[in-house]
């Protein structure tokens, strides 16, 4: 596995640096958003699940009209030109949280950031997916994986820690300081496709409509969904759940983050060596299954150890399911249009992010102090995502004998 990252093209290395800076930057702030709002500001948890909602469904529609202009006029200049501009979104909302500025001018400046997020994330997949050999692609994601979880593992610890020193709000200025570094990184990164007389007219609606003629395509997009409508609770209502109902203190809340990120890159090439043995539907489907028990265990989950504890199996999840899904939406789409593919892919997925706080907080809102109870509610979306990736796989299974006969 090592030689086969060595033999990676150079340009997956320097995506999956930039993500990890990237990563390191943004966990610093936004793992702690949700806290702000409701613990310090005072506002009811599913308002800010409402601003997160409107915050990724603009993330959503940016990433599926960007994964399809990169396929007409390149990958780089797009991945390059979301992370300066974000700098400057993530500062000035830094600028408001000091100042407390009204939760509506919060929730303009948090939609703008998210939009220009998907301006980066299937851009940036489409890329590594254009420089690589078909068989290199797990390795080449799950180094991917391991780059954004770097900067997991280093973003939330120190950003608890930077919380008792400094203000929140001007925590974010460093964080734009990262995304600059990732955008500087990012600027050595070669263009990945020729796009000199290339025409690619096809239109979002016609990319969608495409799509939904294809089952197969179908049971990713819908698996996609649910994935990241159950993922995102680590990220959203789990910070608050564990200030809230587990009464953490900050420092102990990033510490738990810190554990998810540097678990990551403990097991990841292990993960990634897994995938290889059992292939891509059976790892979709297994991880699924342990997000299930992962989320259960939360429910259980008493104070620091047991919600470490319960981290820690949804990490051991999260480093099967991703390398796999992307390299599930790699083959699934096609090849001369891997742009639009990830566009419509990230698409389903930030839609699930968009209704996860939402979700989560409504959950938190009505059965917060019946621990079981809400996570359970959880857990049942991570069983349902088990049934449908076994659909998918049927059906890439007979698509796959369709086209060999």
């Amino acid at each position: 596995m090592f030689r086969e990252w060595a033999d990676l093209d150079r340009r997956v290395w320097r995506m999956a640096w930039a993500r990890a800076i990237n990563t390191a930057g943004m966990s610093l702030v936004m793992s702690f958003l949700g806290i702000y709002i409701v613990a310090d500001r005072g506002y009811p948890a599913w308002l800010y699940g409402l601003c997160a909602l409107g915050a990724n469904v603009a993330q959503s529609m940016t990433n599926a009209w960007a994964g399809d202009l990169s396929d007409r006029i390149g990958r780089r200049a797009l991945i390059t030109g979301s992370l300066v501009i974000r700098a400057g979104v993530i500062a000035l909302l830094g600028a408001q949280i000091l100042l407390d500025a009204p939760l509506w001018t919060l929730a303009l400046n948090f939609v703008a950031s998210s939009a220009l997020r998907g301006c980066f994330e299937p851009v940036a997949y489409a890329l590594v997916s254009d420089v690589v050999a078909p068989h290199q692609r797990i390795a080449a994601f799950g180094l991917q994986r391991m780059g954004t979880n770097f900067g997991w593992a280093l973003g939330p610890a120190f950003g608890g820690l930077l919380a008792q020193v400094m203000p929140y709000g001007a925590v974010f200025f460093l964080a734009a300081l990262g995304l600059l570094l990732a955008a500087w990184t990012t600027t050595g990164v070669p263009e990945s496709r020729a796009t000199a007389g290339r025409e690619v007219k096809t239109s979002l609606r016609e990319a969608f409509r495409e799509a939904f003629r294809q089952p197969v395509m179908i049971a990713l997009l819908l698996a996609s969904f649910l994935f990241s409508l159950v993922h995102t609770q680590l990220f959203s209502t789990f910070s608050i759940y564990l200030a809230e109902r587990l009464h953490l203190t900050r420092l102990e809340i990033g510490l738990v983050y810190m554990i998810n990120g540097a678990g990551v890159l403990l097991v990841q090439l292990a993960a990634i060596r897994l995938i290889h043995r059992i292939g891509i539907a059976r790892a979709l489907i297994g991880a699924s299954m342990l997000f299930v028990i992962g989320y259960f265990a939360v429910g259980l989950a008493e104070g620091f150890a047991s919600a470490a504890a319960a981290v820690a199996i949804i990490t051991a999840a999260e480093v099967v399911f991703a390398p796999a899904h992307q390299t599930a939406a790699s083959e699934t789409g096609d090849a001369d249009r891997r742009g639009r593919t990830f566009g419509i892919v990230g698409f389903c997925q930030i839609l699930g992010v968009a209704c996860a706080p939402l979700l989560g907080g409504s959950l938190f809102d009505a059965l917060g102090d019946h621990h079981v109870a809400m996570w359970g509610v959880i857990a049942a979306v991570a069983a349902v995502n088990v049934v449908v990736l076994t659909i998918f796989a049927a059906l890439r299974r007979r698509s796959a004998l369709h086209v060999g006969g």
